[in-house]
């Protein structure tokens, strides 16, 4: 090594600074306050100092420390809001498993493969009153179970609705109470105080971050300007901006081209947000207005099944088709719709926030690929209880729903085509129509089970009670169409009615029978000595009225065994009629086909999922692995945030003065390593001394 390079060396160690261990200079944060305190040189330039063996930091250092205290505590209220919303899930969902996990551990012994195995063993012994008890006992059971199911999930969601109002009460008293310590921050007589203030201001942003996701700002005299991740504001400075918990509604918005003056009105609730936008223009009343609908955010829109926007029709009345359970009326005294205008159902409790502009709403939402709304609350308690009530519950709730709703038709299309040796001398259809005069395949039918009815012939004996034997007008039983408009024989629901439907079997039944329309309901009675009994239906139509059913109700939550059927066992329809028009009790076909539903395979369709074709036992263990799976990420996720929020708590503690000992162990080794290198240079000095007086 030459005598330069050992020169070089110590010059570059001794110009290097070493750290200043004083604990009052600006190197150290105050602590407790995420702030760091003021330089004592303010003026000087960033940079290395270039003075032999001064003890200081750069200025540039001053701010990378500043930035880190400012980047940990930004990410300590992501990661809590993140942490509170999973948190807040997690036990909820953990109880949901279990209520679905102890039924689908019963496995071949379930309640929905009890039911079909009971109606196999009708199907063996169909006099046999035990075989009918069981049949009656297992679907008491199978029923009870959904509705219990459905029941739980709505009370839970309504226990989380007024949890979530009391997070937002508490929310609000945390934003005054901001206000007021930005208040106190601003007012010079408590400068001294402001440590305290400080540190008090940082336990209030933690709790409102444990209750939804934010963004903080700092602005000129410590003015903490606090809004949601999407941007809402919360607190600016000295004003606060309430949250609450508001009731279901509906906002429009028309279009400049539109003049309807009229209101829009809906009932019924739902786990989702509909939008409807009209897509034909015109006058209410007219029957001219159509409309497309969307569950999230027109994003996309309910379609059939070749993948075209339904097109509801709003009939003369104003009234509409159900869109996800909700009834929809049009009402207006004057003025037209135009093609754009747009209607915002929110049919559940939801969070707003109010500002001197207006209202907006901030209820959390997730798309159907499982992203959220970012223009929504996104983080904290409060979106996690939302998300829970809306977006876990609430499915569970449409699966569940659609699962009743198949087994009751599926069941009932196969029963209605049944019989039994109890004379039935009139029958009430269970479900109604909104309107008597379309369609009913329409959806300005209104009835609910439209969807399962196809084209086909319905048959219906009227019989002598005494002889048992048809009527001679109704010797085939066939329900003839030929006479009504548009005079086809067989029923068609793309052009057939409800009243065309009572036409044409008063027009079959004659003299034997009479068919009429009770409250949007049919209802067919006997002539005096005759009873009725239904036969093959391959249009599906009995059913889908509820008549001559096993079930009535269209989902789990109104799903019950028929009145008919549950005082009297002996009028369960296990076989049919025969040729001659007449029932022999040692039938049972219609058990038979019952029973052989057990393994069939039936399409499920659920808003946003993919079509599911499985039988209804496998779709139950579907729901059951959902909820299985949810729960284990809510856990995931919330052990997950908490493991970050330790590190970010850890990285706190170090950057807040808890590792004095090992800085003041590096700044020894800077002066231990400065002392060195002097002597280096010294040595090197002597050296040349030498050399210089070497004789040549």
């Amino acid at each position: 090594m030459t005598i330069t390079s050992l020169l070089n060396l110590g010059g570059n160690t001794v110009y290097t600074p070493p750290k200043d261990i004083k604990p009052t200079d600006s190197n150290i944060p105050v602590r407790n306050t995420g702030t760091v305190a003021p330089s004592d040189q303010p003026g000087q330039s960033s940079g290395i100092y270039y003075l032999p063996g001064l003890m200081n930091i750069s200025t540039t250092g001053n701010e990378v420390i500043s930035r880190f205290v400012e980047q940990v505590a930004r990410q300590t209220v992501v990661r809590t809001s993140d942490f509170s919303r999973w948190d807040s899930q997690r036990e909820m969902l953990l109880n949901v498993d279990s209520m679905f996990a102890s039924e689908d551990a019963l496995g071949a012994q379930d309640n929905i493969s009890v039911f079909f195995d009971n109606w196999n063993t009708l199907s063996q012994k169909p006099q046999d009153e035990t075989a009918r008890q069981e049949v009656l006992a297992s679907s008491d059971s199978m029923v009870q179970m959904l509705r219990g199911q459905r029941g739980m999930l709505a009370a839970t969601s309504k226990a989380l609705s007024e949890t979530v109002h009391e997070s937002l009460v508490e929310l609000n008293d945390k934003l005054q109470a901001l206000v007021e310590i930005n208040a106190q921050l601003a007012a010079p007589e408590n400068v001294g105080a402001r440590s305290e203030l400080i540190h008090e201001r940082n336990t209030i942003v933690h709790a409102i971050s444990e209750k939804l996701d934010i963004d903080t700002n700092i602005t000129a005299r410590e003015q903490m300007h606090v809004s949601t991740r999407s941007g809402f504001t919360l607190v600016d400075g000295t004003s606060a901006y309430t949250l609450q918990l508001s009731e279901p509604s509906l906002t429009s918005r028309l279009t400049p081209a539109s003049t309807f003056d009229g209101t829009v009105s809906f009932s019924g609730t739902s786990s989702r947000e509909v939008v409807l936008e009209v897509t034909q223009g015109g006058a209410v009343g007219t029957g001219d207005v159509r409309f497309r609908a969307s569950l999230d955010g027109k994003r996309s829109w309910l379609s059939d099944a070749e993948g075209n926007d339904t097109q509801f029709a709003v009939a003369s009345n104003g009234t509409a088709p159900s869109v996800q359970n909700l009834d929809v009326t049009f009402n207006s005294n004057a003025g037209m719709l135009a093609a754009g205008d747009t209607f915002t159902i929110i049919p559940k409790q939801h969070v707003t926030g109010f500002t001197p502009q207006g209202r907006v709403n901030l209820t959390p939402q997730s798309f159907f690929d499982g992203s959220d709304n970012e223009l929504r609350i996104t983080g904290g308690q409060i979106a996690g209880l939302m998300q829970l009530r809306d977006n876990k519950l609430g499915n569970y709730t449409e699966k569940l729903d659609g699962l009743a709703s198949t087994i009751i038709t599926e069941v009932n299309k196969v029963y209605a085509q049944g019989a039994s040796t109890v004379p039935q001398l009139e029958i009430t259809a269970t479900n109604s129509v909104v309107n008597v005069d379309t369609p009913l395949a329409s959806n300005g039918s209104g009835l609910v089970t439209g969807d399962t009815i196809t084209s086909g012939k319905m048959t219906l004996f009227a019989s002598d009670s005494e002889t048992g034997k048809p009527s001679p007008t109704t010797a085939y039983g066939i329900i003839d169409f030929s006479g009504v408009a548009p005079y086809i024989r067989d029923f068609d629901p793309a052009v057939h009615s409800l009243n065309n439907v009572c036409d044409a079997i008063n027009s079959s039944l004659g003299q034997f029978g009479t068919a009429t329309i009770e409250n949007n309901a049919l209802k067919i009675t006997a002539a005096e000595n005759h009873t009725l009994s239904f036969g093959e239906d391959s249009s599906g139509l009995f059913a889908a009225l509820g008549m001559n059913t096993f079930f009535a109700g269209t989902s789990a939550e109104d799903m019950e065994v028929h009145e008919r059927v549950r005082e009297d066992a002996a009028a369960i329809n296990a076989g049919v009629v025969n040729n001659a028009g007449s029932v022999v009790a040692e039938s049972s076909d219609t058990a038979k086909s019952i029973a052989a539903l057990k393994d069939a395979s039936f399409s499920f369709n659920t808003p946003g999922e993919a079509t599911k074709t499985v039988s209804a036992r496998d779709y139950y263990a579907a729901l059951s692995a959902q909820a299985k799976d949810d729960a284990t990420t809510a856990l995931y996720k919330t052990q997950f945030n908490e493991a970050l929020l330790l590190d970010l708590s850890r990285q706190n503690a170090t950057i807040h003065g808890n590792n004095l000992d090992a800085d003041i162990s590096e700044m020894t080794k800077f002066q231990h390593s400065y002392k060195a290198a002097a002597k280096l240079i010294t040595s090197a000095e002597d050296m040349m001394q030498v050399i210089a007086g070497m004789p040549n």
